[in-house]
């Protein structure tokens, strides 16, 4: 009869917690610091073919590259810093988990053909 109890009373325990869901997720309302001068991206990458800036900005939907302010910082010796600053949230309400995907030309960014580039956004999810 103490088989049967426990096996019930088990049972009833397993019922009663199958619908607690945990769900360890970074959910934010904003994925970008604001209080940083640069938030950080998911991805970057400075390719010399282009030569081109990419960057993977998390997104909502509406993410597009008008949404950011790149900054360029020239330290000498065809060296430079670039960093982008989000000015437009993106308010919508998609599910982008992978991001946007997002270039600039070096010629967009005023930087010379052969530089060296080094982003000031920090890289992370």
């Amino acid at each position: 009869m103490k088989k049967i109890a426990g096996l019930a009373a088990a049972g009833l325990a397993g019922v009663m917690l199958s619908g607690c869901i945990v769900v360890d997720a970074d959910v934010r309302e904003s994925h970008w610091d604001w209080d940083d001068d640069f938030g950080y991206v998911l991805g970057a990458e400075v390719s010399v073919r282009g030569p081109e800036v990419m960057i993977i900005a998390n997104s909502n939907g509406c993410t597009d590259k008008p949404d950011f302010a790149p900054v360029v910082r020239d330290r000498g010796d065809d060296r430079f810093d670039v960093g982008f600053r989000r000015i437009k949230e993106d308010h919508c309400k998609a599910l982008v988990p992978d991001g946007r995907r997002m270039s600039w030309s070096f010629a967009e960014l005023g930087i010379p053909r052969n530089s060296r580039v080094a982003l000031m956004n920090r890289v992370g999810r």
